[in-house]
Parts: C-alpha cells; sequence; structure tokens
C-alpha cells in the first residue's frame, strides 16, 4: 500500500498541492482505510506530504516541487554518494577493474536509450538510477546505504517530472559519468568523491535551469 502511494506521487498521478484524502485514497487503491491511513502518515512523516496550515483539522497535501528544494535534495545526494565513492580505493584491484568494466556497460545502455529517436523516458530513467545504483552497492556501508535510499525516491519525484525536459542532448551527463568511470578505474578515493559530486551539482544546475522556465511560464 506504501509503495503504490508513494510511486503515484513519485510519477506525478498524484499531482503536487493534490489534497489526499484518506477514504479516497482507499477507494482508488482497493484497502481499507487502516493500510491508507498508515500509508498517508508514513508518506507525511517522510516529507512527501504537508499539511495544508489552512484549517484547525490536520489535511494534508502533496508537497510541491519547489527549486530550492530540489537544490537542496541534489546537494545532499552530492554528499552522500560521494561519501560512498570516497571508499572506491578500498576495493581490491579486480572488484575495482569489475565494478568499472559494470558502470561503463550500464552508462552504454544509457546513453544508447538517450540517443533514441523516440526516447522510452521510463527506461531511461532506470537505466540512469542502475548506474548510480551500481555504484552505492559496491561501496556504500549499510549506513550510509540506508540514508542514500532514504533520500533518493525524493529525487526521483523532480526527475519524473523534470528530467525529459533537459534532454535531448545528454552530452554533459555522458561525459560525467564517463569520468566517474575513470576514477573508479584508477582507484583514487578523493578523485571519485570529487567526480560524483560534481555529476550530482551540474545536474542539479540543469534541472534548475527548467524548473526555473517552467517556473516562469506558470505551469506549476
Amino acid at each position: 500500500m506504501y509503495d503504490r502511494l508513494r510511486s503515484l506521487i513519485i510519477r506525478g498521478q498524484l499531482a503536487p498541492g493534490v489534497r489526499v484524502v484518506e477514504n479516497d485514497i482507499a477507494l482508488r487503491l482497493g484497502v481499507s482505510r487502516t493500510p491508507a491511513r498508515e500509508a498517508i502518515l508514513r508518506l507525511y512523516q517522510e516529507g512527501f506530504l504537508v499539511p495544508t496550515g489552512v484549517t484547525r483539522r490536520t489535511e494534508l497535501l502533496v508537497a510541491p516541487l519547489t527549486l530550492d528544494d530540489m537544490m537542496d535534495l541534489y546537494h545532499v545526494m552530492a554528499s552522500l554518494e560521494g561519501a560512498a565513492a570516497r571508499r572506491i580505493d578500498l576495493l581490491e584491484t579486480a572488484a575495482r577493474r569489475d565494478l568499472a568494466a559494470r558502470l561503463k556497460q550500464a552508462e552504454t545502455r544509457f546513453e544508447n536509450a538517450a540517443r533514441q529517436r523516440t526516447v522510452d523516458y521510463d527506461r531511461l530513467f532506470e537505466l540512469h538510477n542502475e548506474f548510480h545504483g551500481l555504484l552505492v552497492d559496491s561501496c556504500a556501508r549499510p549506513r550510509l546505504r540506508a540514508m542514500i535510499e532514504t533520500v533518493r525516491p525524493q529525487v526521483y519525484r523532480y526527475e519524473w517530472v523534470y528530467a525529459p525536459l533537459v534532454g535531448p542532448n545528454h552530452s554533459a551527463t555522458f561525459e560525467e559519468h564517463a569520468e566517474i568511470i575513470k576514477t573508479v578505474r584508477a582507484g583514487s578515493g578523493r578523485v571519485a568523491q570529487q567526480a560524483v559530486a560534481a555529476n550530482w551539482e551540474k545536474g542539479a544546475e540543469r534541472l534548475g535551469r527548467v524548473i526555473g522556465s517552467v517556473g516562469a511560464r506558470g505551469e506549476w
């Protein structure tokens, strides 16, 4: 129930600003009110839902998508994933080379999907996340991985809505990913940390320009 409701929010099927009512959610997802209530409470605690602040009774809305929030989230991810990449130099040489090869394969799949005449953005979204997931899964310890998994779904909201507007030229992302692969292969944790953080920070700038443009047109 929680996963289904969170997916609706991440994918924009429950749009920012929409009021979330327990009974309506239960009917929509075909469940009783108790699991609906529990899922809504959890999503409120995680920041996907926010109170309206206009009535005495607590009413919840899907959290807005804002430029400032996106920048904060991307900078947090730059720090967290950068910290994971910092441990590259602790991997055995064979493990590091294997990771570099798998990252290269994932990047090739991502680039091929991005260069299609008609882009399947669901697939592109999955392949991009696969690239980053490989690095985290190979380098992050459990506590750091848990922190990343807490923030990542919040990032997905912005990527799902706005990332398709960043293209069609994704060459900057390709170059940043290539630099990450290069640093992994070289085995310098400090340099890998810088490359991963740069990818997130530059990605925030690209997405920020899109959000600013959309906001200027009054579409959100």
